[in-house]
């Protein structure tokens, strides 16, 4: 008998919240979201979140939380104690760590699913022994945030490492022993700075920046041997698919409809990422080649909200995305010769993506915060996002203190 009267108490208060009076003239839009809200809506003149909260540090501050995310895989803990607030999170594979002033805010995060794989085979009929070690990629982020009187400003480090592989393979027989090792491994680090007006912004809002990076792949290989004179030692480094890249961004939002409960915001983010790679030379075919990526991305966005009340704000996106590529390649046959030539190879391209839709709902009761969404995935396959490729549902809570 106890079920019912449960049912009855939840339909009770859900009834009660929703249909509730609120003046409009007390809507408050600056509720705090859960990533449902952030990884949909673009504009920087969105809601707080506490995913926004956390990647610039320093609005941390003050916060008393635990938040959870079952869909997106993260737990979000923070404490203020003397003027100080300390936080901790769990996002997907990475851990982060960090402290929070009213005046700075910093944060370092790092991989927490390394994963390390032996292999080592003995052949006793070949007299020959491979071990292969193959690692997963480590990830180290830091970031610094502070105000600069009307604009907030965030500094990003990160270092990346990834297929990192090492094979030994050691023959011996009667006649000499022959050692060979092999050694890949890719490294990328970048840099970021981003500048908003968010802390005086009305109804305009934007943010702007710039990164550089640096992706580096490197192949290493040595061969000793005792048994054929040629191979007595033979040691090679190639650096192949290494570039450089850079990036400028800016985003803009604008509310172009506001009433007591409701407001609608419109915009677009625009990004022009360029990438060199390094030359690729070919000695023995007196051969090197270079080439070059640029890419424009334009993407509009709408996002409307509506305050049902002090417990009820629900929310809708959409966005769409175009870009716009250019490559361009030179190979130069028989360089350093009296024959050499240059060649030249340039592309352009366009790419139109779908619209993304969003819907979220959120509920606020004293200190708890509970929202969901549906993503635009739901509307073209709904099974797709039983299997881990699209978000199809979004649930996320927050409990303050």
């Amino acid at each position: 008998m106890m079920k019912p009267k449960i049912l009855l108490t939840m339909l009770s208060l859900f009834f009660a919240t929703a249909f509730a009076e609120s003046p409009s003239d007390t809507a408050n839009f600056n509720v705090l979201h859960g990533a449902a809200y952030y990884n949909a809506v673009l504009t920087p003149s969105e809601a707080p979140s506490v995913h926004r909260n956390i990647y610039t540090p320093y609005l941390m501050y003050g916060s008393n939380l635990v938040a959870l995310g079952p869909s997106n895989a993260y737990g979000i803990a923070s404490y203020t104690s003397n003027n100080q607030t300390s936080f901790l999170a769990y996002l997907n594979n990475m851990a982060m760590l960090g402290i929070a002033t009213k005046s700075f805010g910093f944060s370092i995060a790092f991989d927490i699913d390394e994963k390390l794989n032996f292999f080592k085979e003995k052949d006793a009929y070949h007299k020959e022994e491979t071990t292969e070690i193959h690692g997963r990629a480590n990830n180290l982020t830091l970031r610094l945030a502070f105000p600069m009187q009307s604009i907030d400003f965030l500094a990003t480090l990160r270092y990346y490492q990834s297929n990192d592989s090492l094979a030994m393979v050691d023959y011996a027989d009667s006649e000499g022993k022959i050692d060979y090792d092999y050694h890949r491994l890719a490294h990328d680090i970048y840099g970021a700075i981003t500048f908003t007006n968010r802390p005086s912004a009305k109804n305009f809002s934007w943010r702007t920046g710039g990164s550089l990076g640096r992706e580096f792949w490197w192949k290493d290989s040595t061969l000793k041997s005792t048994i054929d004179p040629d191979d007595n030692y033979k040691h090679t480094s190639e650096r192949d698919d290494s570039y450089f890249y850079a990036s400028l961004f800016y985003n803009f939002g604008y509310i172009v409809l506001k009433s007591g409960n409701a407001r609608v915001h419109v915009g677009n983010n625009a990004t022009l990422n360029a990438y060199i790679f390094d030359r690729v030379e070919d000695k023995d075919n007196h051969r090197k080649d270079a080439y070059m990526r640029g890419t424009l991305t334009l993407t509009p966005h709408l996002l409307a909200e509506y305050v049902l009340n002090e417990n009820w704000v629900i929310w809708a996106s959409a966005d769409y995305s175009w870009s716009s590529n250019a490559y361009r390649e030179e190979y130069i046959e028989l360089y350093k010769t009296e024959d050499e030539t240059k060649n030249y190879f340039t592309r352009f391209s366009t790419k139109s993506g779908r619209v993304y839709t969003t819907t979220g709902v959120l509920f606020r009761y004293k200190h708890l915060t509970l929202e969901t969404s549906i993503m635009s995935g739901f509307y073209n396959n709904p099974f797709r996002g039983f299997t881990g490729n699209t978000i199809l549902f979004d649930f996320s809570g927050i409990v303050t203190f």
